[in-house]
Protein backbone atom coordinates (compact mmCIF):
# COMPACT_ATOMS: atom_id res chain seq x y z
CA UNK A 1 0.00 0.00 0.00
CA UNK A 2 1.21 3.42 -0.85
CA UNK A 3 1.91 5.95 1.84
CA UNK A 4 2.36 9.83 1.39
CA UNK A 5 1.53 12.22 -1.10
CA UNK A 6 1.94 10.13 -4.36
CA UNK A 7 -1.27 7.38 -2.74
CA UNK A 8 -4.58 7.77 -3.95
CA UNK A 9 -8.16 8.62 -2.03
CA UNK A 10 -10.41 6.28 -1.39
CA UNK A 11 -12.88 8.49 -3.02
CA UNK A 12 -10.48 9.30 -6.22
CA UNK A 13 -10.23 5.30 -6.67
CA UNK A 14 -14.28 5.53 -6.28
CA UNK A 15 -14.25 8.59 -9.41
CA UNK A 16 -11.77 6.49 -11.52
CA UNK A 17 -13.70 3.03 -11.37
CA UNK A 18 -16.98 5.27 -11.94
CA UNK A 19 -15.38 6.82 -15.21
CA UNK A 20 -14.64 3.68 -17.10
CA UNK A 21 -18.33 3.24 -16.74
CA UNK A 22 -18.71 6.36 -19.04
CA UNK A 23 -18.91 6.19 -22.89
CA UNK A 24 -18.06 9.83 -25.28
CA UNK A 25 -21.44 10.30 -25.12
CA UNK A 26 -21.93 10.90 -21.42
CA UNK A 27 -18.55 12.71 -20.90
CA UNK A 28 -19.81 15.05 -23.52
CA UNK A 29 -23.49 15.41 -21.10
CA UNK A 30 -21.35 15.92 -18.23
CA UNK A 31 -19.93 18.84 -19.87
CA UNK A 32 -23.02 20.24 -21.22
CA UNK A 33 -24.66 20.50 -17.56
CA UNK A 34 -26.75 23.73 -16.63
CA UNK A 35 -28.13 24.94 -13.61
CA UNK A 36 -32.24 25.47 -13.90
CA UNK A 37 -32.58 28.97 -13.96
CA UNK A 38 -34.12 29.21 -10.55
CA UNK A 39 -31.05 27.35 -9.07
CA UNK A 40 -28.62 29.68 -11.21
CA UNK A 41 -29.84 32.34 -9.01
CA UNK A 42 -29.88 30.69 -6.38
CA UNK A 43 -26.83 29.86 -6.64
CA UNK A 44 -25.79 33.63 -7.28
CA UNK A 45 -27.47 34.88 -4.48
CA UNK A 46 -24.76 32.16 -2.40
CA UNK A 47 -22.18 33.88 -3.75
CA UNK A 48 -22.71 36.98 -3.33
CA UNK A 49 -23.32 36.51 0.38
CA UNK A 50 -20.43 34.96 0.92
CA UNK A 51 -18.49 37.36 -0.70
CA UNK A 52 -20.21 39.91 1.67
CA UNK A 53 -19.43 37.53 4.32
CA UNK A 54 -23.37 37.32 5.05
CA UNK A 55 -24.55 33.72 4.36
CA UNK A 56 -26.32 31.67 7.09
CA UNK A 57 -25.04 28.25 7.86
CA UNK A 58 -27.49 26.52 6.11
CA UNK A 59 -27.07 28.48 3.19
CA UNK A 60 -22.87 27.92 3.80
CA UNK A 61 -23.43 24.50 3.77
CA UNK A 62 -25.72 23.94 1.07
CA UNK A 63 -23.18 26.22 -0.86
CA UNK A 64 -20.38 24.28 0.03
CA UNK A 65 -22.26 21.01 -0.89
CA UNK A 66 -22.82 22.37 -4.63
CA UNK A 67 -19.04 23.52 -4.78
CA UNK A 68 -18.30 19.90 -4.06
CA UNK A 69 -20.65 18.28 -6.24
CA UNK A 70 -19.25 20.99 -9.03
CA UNK A 71 -15.72 19.01 -7.81
CA UNK A 72 -16.82 15.86 -8.16
CA UNK A 73 -18.80 16.14 -11.41
CA UNK A 74 -15.31 17.82 -13.11
CA UNK A 75 -13.05 15.06 -11.70
CA UNK A 76 -15.08 12.80 -13.17
CA UNK A 77 -15.55 14.14 -16.74
CA UNK A 78 -11.66 14.39 -16.72
CA UNK A 79 -11.11 11.10 -15.32
CA UNK A 80 -13.55 10.02 -18.07
CA UNK A 81 -11.97 12.04 -20.60
CA UNK A 82 -8.41 10.32 -20.20
CA UNK A 83 -9.95 6.61 -20.10
CA UNK A 84 -11.28 7.24 -23.10
CA UNK A 85 -8.10 8.79 -24.53
CA UNK A 86 -6.27 5.93 -23.55
CA UNK A 87 -9.37 3.63 -25.03
CA UNK A 88 -10.42 4.92 -28.04
CA UNK A 89 -12.41 1.78 -28.28
CA UNK A 90 -14.99 3.06 -25.84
Amino acid sequence: MKNGSDSKSVADCLLESAARCLDSQSVRALGDLKLETEAKQRLESFAEKANEGQLTSDEAAEYGRFIELEDVIASLRLKAGRHLTNDPAQ
